[in-house]
């Protein structure tokens, strides 16, 4: 609480200052008081010297103005120190002019006592004024900050209180709360965190007597610590034991064997920290025992392996009743794995709530600085939620002294990374597995936004193995998948992938693995600078829109045969003529690319011209898509007639344009799947028969080719889909069409389960299912 308590003051840098009569209270009330209130993570101040003397010192008298809270212990003795007389006419003194707040605590003495100086109180004034005869006017200030403390609302014990334990417990719940009114969780950097408090409230289920665990898991910086800890403040009362540890850095300090130790300590309250060899051996044993008597609190923050959640806190059955273990990872299969089935994903936070914490860092207040509203937004929107950005952003921009000294830094972040950032983010990454980390790059450079999957079948045709890859990513928060099953990354983890690469070689790109800022591909590819190191390109014309493209430069086949290791090319020409027009040499002859090389590369093409690809490539798998508006339709035959090497060949077609299918097309011996979108196909060549690798083939029900062929389709295809049969039912024979149409659909997509049995067994039963659904079916119209 130290920090938080400078959000109210500046000046402020403790959150209590005690005042006691250390012969009455040092070994017994005050020693249980302190350790209370260290629990609590409660900054208190207390002089520990033994011969305070009379004059009371310059620094004591700074300490107690620094002090948010004063607590006043009146003892038996209190009155006899002139020591301690002073500390008390300071506290009034900054209750009055600072409104610091002083709390009595009258420890074994009558209120009325201190009040009108009568008793010990009287007696002990009595000599003080003897003594100090030339100097009364100290005695009548003591007098007076005496009668003012006893009017305040305190603490009356033994009257009001059980015991010493329950009067320490007391004490320490008034503090706490009048420092949260101090400082609201908003100045303490807290914005916008109730909402996860209370969904983590629900988790914990506060009234069970169950011994639950519950995991907090997001990515990294999104505050899974800030809320763990919050939470543990808040509940922290409810405990017999209480224990927060920074698993991932105490572990890499002090090793598991200490960290376990130290967790077996705090909950016992230091019991046994100072021991060794056989008396450490004997408490730690005689801990574990009386641990599951004893209903605790702990957190353990970022935890990277399930092992460590095993080692340290083991089953719930070594816990008291009702105790709570919160777990905080970056690796939702961390928390499953380690016997948490309870688990809070934190999110970004809101717009509304990002502008606040920033501005707090920024400004020191919760709205921007006038005249810097816009540059606000936009460093806002780089940080997308995630609070460690906005702190460390807000700090940094916040030495910012003038507009132009912001719009330098705003220009500088956007494109080299934070580095305070940077380094929370690439936790992540680092724990990753080699393949892991190649298909979080690739996603990161290429991939963003596009369909799961359709991803997964890029990355296992480098062998990446996708789908393993994507739900290992997604575990650790590094990816999303959204309701329409695209793959989403955040900006920041995704710059942090792009800062990855470019640290493999800052000044020369052509030694990088993945290129896609466009002037250095454009650089790398006229200057001749690709290496070995190269795997992956891609060129986006729109992002470059000064360059003037030659066609010589990507004719250049030398460029290629320097990147032997090259996989995947990308390439974007806008749409617009006048770009193209512009970008385009005079003596571009229609056809964007001739590659006349062995290149084995997946071509992901989104130009407007078709792309003409000389028939000695051999390519692992191309993925061709059509944009709308392409010139000449027929030019589809034209590549399919040169296209009979190609190892995995898949054709989405956008066109919205009539035209017919020649027999060339079963040339594609190796075609595996097509999805003819809103096509009206004139003609459908018996030659489709020959598509024996082709196991998908999607028609969409515009489609009016000859219905009576489709036998010849279910021939060569293993699964055929029509999006509607209503165009079948006007062909001949139309019950028994429907039948042949659902039989032959069923089988050969059986067929298909069968020959690739990577599919699972899961998949399989869908198929079955499907048959019988076909069985029913087949029923049902024969019946009618």
């Amino acid at each position: 609480m130290a920090s938080s308590s400078s959000c109210h003051v500046t000046e402020i840098k403790h959150d209590v200052f005690i005042s006691f009569r250390g012969t009455d209270v040092r070994k017994g009330l005050l020693s249980h008081l302190k350790t209370e209130l260290r629990r609590r993570q409660i900054d208190a101040y207390v002089d520990e010297r033994l011969d305070r003397g009379d004059e009371i010192s310059s620094s004591l008298l700074r300490a107690i103005e620094e002090s948010q809270i004063s607590l006043v212990i009146f003892s038996k003795d209190y009155a006899s120190s002139q020591w301690c007389l002073e500390e008390l006419a300071k506290m009034i003194e900054s209750m009055e002019i600072n409104k610091q707040i002083v709390l009595p605590v009258f420890f074994n003495v009558d209120p009325s006592h201190v009040r009108h100086q009568c008793g010990d109180y009287g007696d002990a004034l009595a000599k003080h004024e003897e003594k100090l005869k030339e100097n009364m006017l100290k005695v009548k200030t003591w007098r007076s900050a005496m009668k003012k403390a006893a009017d305040l609302s305190g603490f009356h014990y033994p009257t009001n209180f059980e015991d010493e334990s329950d009067l320490v417990h007391g004490i320490v719940e008034d503090i706490w709360e009048k420092l949260s009114k101090f400082c609201p969780r908003e100045s303490n950097g807290l914005v916008g965190i109730d909402q996860n408090i209370a969904r983590i409230q629900s988790l914990l289920l506060m009234e069970s007597s169950e011994v639950l665990f519950v995991g907090i898991w997001g990515m990294g910086g999104i505050g899974k610590t800030t809320i763990a800890r919050a939470v543990f403040d808040k509940f922290s009362s409810q405990y017999d034991g209480l224990c927060f540890l920074n698993v991932k850095e105490e572990l890499e300090q002090h090793g598991l064997s200490l960290l376990r130790e130290k967790l077996i300590s705090e909950l016992f309250e230091g019991e046994g920290l100072h021991t060794s060899g056989t008396s450490k051996a004997r408490f730690l044993n005689s801990s574990i025992r009386r641990m599951g008597r004893k209903k605790v609190l702990v957190v353990l923050d970022d935890v990277n392996t399930s092992e460590q959640i095993k080692d340290l806190v083991g089953e719930p059955t070594c816990f008291g009743a009702g105790s709570r273990v919160i777990i905080t990872s970056r690796d939702q299969n961390v928390l499953t794995s380690g016997g948490v089935h309870q688990i809070h994903e934190v999110k970004e936070m809101d717009s509304r709530d990002s502008l606040k914490l920033f501005c707090l860092n920024a400004f020191n207040e919760s709205q921007p600085k006038m005249g810097y509203e816009k540059l606000t937004e936009e460093v806002v929107k780089i940080a997308q939620g995630i609070p460690l950005a906005l702190r460390v952003l807000g700090a940094d921009f916040r030495s910012r002294s003038t507009i132009d000294m912001w719009e330098s830094a705003l220009s500088k972040i956007k494109k080299y990374p934070n580095k305070k950032i940077q380094s929370v983010l690439r936790f992540s990454f680092d724990g990753l597995e080699e393949l892991e980390k190649k298909a979080f790059l690739d996603i990161a450079f290429f991939f963003e936004e596009d369909s799961k999957d359709y991803v997964i079948t890029q990355l296992d045709a480098w062998g990446f193995y996708g789908a393993v890859g994507i739900e290992v990513l997604q575990r650790k928060a590094l990816i999303t998948i959204s309701k329409d099953n695209r793959i989403q990354m955040h900006d920041l983890t995704r710059q942090m992938g792009c800062e990855i690469v470019r640290q493999e070689s800052i000044t020369n790109p052509g030694r990088r693995s993945r290129l896609r800022d466009s002037e250095e591909v454009y650089n790398v590819l006229r200057h001749e600078q690709g290496t070995d190191e190269v795997e992956a390109m891609q060129i986006d014309v729109s992002q470059a829109i000064d360059l003037r493209l030659e066609l010589s430069t990507f004719k250049k086949f030398s460029n290629f045969k320097k990147m032997p290791r090259l996989r995947f090319l990308k390439f974007y020409l806008p749409l617009d003529p006048e770009t193209e027009r512009s970008l385009m040499p005079p003596s571009h002859d229609g056809n964007f690319w001739y590659l006349g090389c062995q290149v084995p590369l997946l071509l992901s093409v989104g130009c407007k011209e078709l792309m003409t690809v000389a028939s000695e490539i051999h390519v692992k798998c191309v993925y061709y898509h059509f944009i709308d508006g392409c010139s000449d339709p027929s030019r589809l035959n034209e590549l399919l007639e040169t296209s009979t090497n190609f190892g995995c060949y898949a054709v989405e077609t956008l066109l919205r344009l009539s035209m017919t299918l020649n027999a060339s097309t079963g040339h594609l011996r190796n075609l595996e799947s097509t999805d003819m979108l809103d096509q009206q196909f004139l003609t459908m060549p018996d030659e489709l028969i020959c598509l024996r690798s082709t196991y998908y083939v999607k028609l969409y029900e515009k489609t009016t080719g000859q219905d009576t062929k489709l036998h010849i389709l279910f021939d060569g295809f293993r699964f055929y889909e029509r999006v509607s049969a209503r165009e079948l039912d006007k062909a001949a024979g139309v019950r028994g069409g429907m039948m042949l149409i659902l039989y032959c659909t069923a089988a050969l997509f059986l067929f298909q389960l069968l020959e690739r049995p990577r599919q699972g067994w899961g998949t399989l039963r869908k198929g079955l299912l499907w048959i019988g659904i076909v069985a029913l079916i087949t029923y049902l119209l024969m019946r009618t």
